[in-house]
Parts: structure tokens; C-alpha cells; sequence
């Protein structure tokens, strides 16, 4: 027969490790993730042709950049290659953006519509591949 000791010490062994296994947290990178696909979920949700439509996109720019610069330091170098596609289709939307402001004629107005599907789905990809391993 055990003692009492020696049970109550097996017991309180087993609570540390099941507590240990059974945990739902999940890595900082997939609740980083998620905020990076609800600021890609508002930045998509703009209206580029309103009065304010560059000004928004670039306030929601903004913010995917935040969030893809916590998602970048939370993933290491995972993910490396799908980051750096968002980082392209960042720059060359930001670029364009500026031009727009500088000068908002219809070639550079053009070239922001047309790089903003670039950034979506570069990030599109990004959340789904983070996801797939949360």
C-alpha cells in the first residue's frame, strides 16, 4: 500500500502534466494572424472612388503594415517567403500611393487601384498559411 504522501505527490504529478498537455494556447503568431486578416478585412472594405478614398487607404495601410510587422516578429524567419511577397505588394502600394498624393491624376490613381488587389491577396495567402498550422 502506497502512503499517503507518495499518492498525493503521484496526484499533484499528474495535474502538472495534464495541465501542461491540455493547454489551448496557441502560438503568438496565429493570434497575430488574425489581426492581420481583420486589417486586411477593413482595408479591402474601402471605397477608394470616395473624397476621402486615399487618405482611408492609406490609414488602413497603416495598419496592415502594424500588423504584419507584429506578425513578422512573432513568426521568425517561418513564413519568410510569404512575407516577403507582402512586403513587395506594400512598397509598390505605398509608392503609388504617394504618387497619388503628390500628383492625383488618372495614370496615378490607376496604379493605386491596381496594386491594392496585390497587397490583399499577398496577405490573403500569408493568414492562410499561419492559420494552417494554429
Amino acid at each position: 500500500m502506497k502512503s499517503p504522501l507518495a499518492v498525493a505527490a503521484s496526484a499533484l504529478l499528474l495535474s502538472v502534466l495534464l495541465a501542461a498537455c491540455g493547454g489551448d494556447d496557441q502560438p503568438a503568431v496565429c493570434s497575430s494572424a488574425k489581426d492581420l486578416k481583420a486589417a486586411i478585412d477593413d482595408f479591402t472594405s474601402i471605397d477608394v472612388t470616395s473624397s476621402n478614398g486615399l487618405a482611408d487607404l492609406k490609414e488602413g495601410l497603416t495598419n496592415v503594415r502594424d500588423d504584419l510587422t507584429q506578425l513578422k516578429s512573432d513568426a521568425s524567419s517561418e513564413f519568410s517567403s510569404q512575407v516577403d511577397a507582402v512586403d513587395a505588394a506594400v512598397s509598390t502600394l505605398t509608392a503609388s500611393l504617394k504618387a497619388a498624393a503628390d500628383e492625383p491624376n488618372g495614370s496615378n490613381l490607376a496604379a493605386v487601384v491596381s496594386a491594392v488587389p496585390a497587397v490583399t491577396s499577398s496577405v490573403k495567402t500569408l493568414v492562410t498559411d499561419v492559420q494552417d498550422t494554429c
